[in-house]
């Protein structure tokens, strides 16, 4: 795709979506707590972990699919709205949202998942709960299972170009628009400048509308690089009592319902042993969890859905 070639509406409103996915907290509850549906008085919430950029407003597609008596909350990452700067480990991330969950539900039994890379805080969190003396009723993992090269991917020596990697695989893999990364001229650059050219290049390529959008491509590079320092740096000290279930979301015909245990997001399950997961395989693209697109979004949320009745 050439800078002059005009973008489908449906792939703008995909990049939109994307780079704008943020949610304002309300007066009602803290800032990294994003209410999304109320629920009835009484019933102990849902708390739900995003992946590694630690927005959740796609879980708006959710919703919908979701039992109506139960209140669900995203647990968006801290520093997602600027208001500080973003926690780089899991057991930060996991101190600051406990003392919100806790101002919010004081005691269980406590419904809590995560998706992707939100399946490690998810899992501390729970530990954390149990060491306290509370009761964790539902532990629940969406892990979307992508076939990449794992242990080729740049590391915690080079978080930056990893964030970069990643992103130009979320923009092939699951929006379906290309925009050419010279990999090569990008690692040559400082470290100072390579999400600058990255955005150059992205808005370059039609993808970006003025100076805001821009700001927010940055800024999201910059939260999914705390995000890995997180995941590819968090060793758990903990071990779940119970069990977790785990919803592998993939497509059958590409071969992506086993999933890779050796992957940086499944460190906490390598931890258990295996007759405390238990595998729930869905023929689906998690992808679409970002657009809402159907009817794998429908799929997915009411798999979820059967966990937290």
């Amino acid at each position: 795709m050439t800078a002059s070639a005009p973008l489908s509406q449906a792939k703008q409103h995909l990049l939109r979506a994307l780079i704008q996915n943020r949610e304002s907290g309300s007066k009602d509850t803290p800032s990294n707590l994003i209410q999304f549906r109320k629920g009835e008085a009484g019933v102990p919430p849902f708390f739900f972990f995003p992946a590694t950029d630690g927005g959740v407003s796609y879980f708006r597609h959710m919703v919908p699919y979701l039992p109506e008596r139960r209140p669900f909350y995203g647990v968006q990452a801290p520093g997602f709205d600027e208001e500080r700067e973003p926690l780089r480990t899991v057991e930060e991330v996991v101190d600051y949202g406990m003392r919100h969950v806790r101002a919010l539900q004081p005691h269980g039994p406590y419904y809590i998942g995560g998706f992707c890379m939100g399946g490690l805080p998810s899992y501390e969190l729970a530990c954390r709960l149990q060491e306290e003396g509370e009761e964790v009723a539902v532990l629940v993992q969406v892990m979307p299972v992508f076939l990449r090269p794992w242990a080729c991917l740049p590391g915690t020596d080079a978080l930056q170009l990893r964030a970069i990697e990643d992103h130009h695989f979320i923009f092939e893999r699951l929006l379906g628009i290309h925009v050419p990364l010279p990999m090569e001229k990008i690692r040559s650059l400082p470290e100072t400048e390579r999400y600058e050219y990255v955005t150059g290049l992205v808005r370059d390529e039609g993808y970006l509308k003025g100076p805001a959008e821009e700001h927010l491509f940055r800024h999201r590079m910059k939260m999914y690089e705390a995000g890995l320092s997180s995941m590819l740096n968090y060793k758990p000290r903990n071990r779940l009592r119970g069990h977790v279930d785990v919803i592998l979301v993939g497509r059958k015909e590409k071969n992506e319902l086993e999933l890779d245990m050796n992957t940086s997001y499944t460190v906490h399950l390598r931890a258990l042993p295996p007759e405390q997961i238990r595998y729930h395989r869905l023929n689906a693209d998690a992808g679409t969890l970002f657009s809402g697109g159907e009817p794998d979004t429908g799929a997915i949320s009411r798999a979820m859905a059967e966990f937290i009745k």
